[in-house]
């Protein structure tokens, strides 16, 4: 009883904190000026097919980029997930992801990176390319623990190390995240968390530094390599809260209705709803809207806000007791781009 108290306290002061982060942090003078955006790029075909909105029912290897709580809440001792996306702007995203269950609890391992192709090198003196191409290189490194606190208590936390490269420029930096699960023998299902705190990101390296003529000495001087000092911009920080409501119409058929409420630092506030019916625990069908609130249109008449429907489907078979094999994917719209299409594997031991 006394840990149920103090879980139930450090949720309510977790819920304080992150509205209290977040209104201090919020404005639309701030929005699109964050750093290490693809914090923000989501991951696993189960979870974008309900739009993000399921962080009070997501589990297993799914759950270490939605809600690290969890993590913990699942029947395997072992789980792998792969996860491809071909996300906007042709760029690929891969996404792997290992949990092991323990006497202690359960940790995760993670890692995520983007492709983004070759891009034609330009200059000063080349501004149309100097015949040369490069690609960026960013990629995020993720440790997680999670375990239950109560029987209806879960809580885990996240930490990334992150990594961007264009050409010799490099920037590293570190995230949290932390999360909670509270579930009631009503059905009702509650997720919290907070995602990407960090330090922030600041670029240093060799193309930051210039050939310079320094004002006031000899015409014949050579001239000084001097370096352009990089501004720190923070990261995209997230508040969220979530409920969702599981109902069992038959033994074989369950649907699960799911809500999110999304706060962004650096952008519009979001509204996410999912519904996923289960036939057998082993079919699945899933759709999901997000809406961006606040969302107004450029000078132009664009929207600012370019998320819509998603939608997806899974089979998730057990091939023996001890073994089971599952395949997702998640269709996400977006305006002025192609959708989006998710293929993900789940290996359970």
């Amino acid at each position: 009883m006394r840990i149920k108290y103090f879980t139930l306290v450090g949720l309510t002061l977790l819920l304080i904190m992150g509205l209290m982060f977040q209104a201090e942090a919020a404005s639309d003078q701030r929005k699109g000026s964050a750093s290490a955006e693809e914090l923000l790029i989501p991951v696993g075909a189960r979870a974008t097919a309900l739009g993000g909105a399921n962080i009070a029912t997501v589990t297993g290897t799914d759950a270490i980029y939605w809600n690290p709580a969890g993590l913990g809440n699942t029947d395997k001792a072992a789980e792998v997930m792969f996860s491809q996306m071909q996300y906007i702007a042709d760029i690929g995203i891969s996404y792997a992801a290992l949990g092991v269950k323990t006497g202690i609890g359960t940790f995760g391992f993670s890692f995520k990176s983007l492709n983004f192709g070759d891009i034609i090198e330009t200059t000063e003196a080349s501004p149309e390319g100097t015949g040369a191409t490069f690609s960026p290189t960013f990629f995020t490194l993720g440790a997680t623990y999670a375990r239950d606190l109560t029987d209806n208590i879960s809580a885990g936390v996240n930490i990334k190390m992150i990594h961007e490269k264009i050409l010799s420029t490099t920037a590293n930096s570190v995230a949290f995240d932390l999360g909670v699960q509270y579930r009631t023998s009503a059905g009702i299902l509650l997720g919290v968390t907070m995602k990407n705190f960090g330090p922030g990101l600041q670029y240093d390296g060799q193309n930051l530094e210039k050939l310079v003529n320094i004002p006031g000495t000899e015409p014949q001087a050579p001239a000084r390599r001097l370096q352009i000092p990089a501004q720190k911009s923070e990261l995209p920080s997230l508040f969220e809260i979530g409920l969702a409501y599981e109902l069992n119409a038959t033994d074989d058929f369950r649907t699960t209705v799911v809500g999110n409420f999304r706060n962004q630092n650096f952008g519009n506030d979001e509204l996410m709803a999912g519904l996923e019916v289960a036939f057998q625990e082993i079919f699945f069908v899933r759709g999901s809207y997000s809406h961006g609130l606040n969302a107004q249109d450029d000078e132009l008449g664009g929207k600012s806000y370019i998320w819509g429907p998603a939608f997806g489907f899974g089979i998730n078979y057990p091939i023996a007791r001890n073994f089971t094999l599952g395949i997702d994917y998640a269709y996400r719209t977006a305006e002025y781009f192609d959708a989006n299409n998710i293929f993900c594997l789940t290996i359970g031991f």
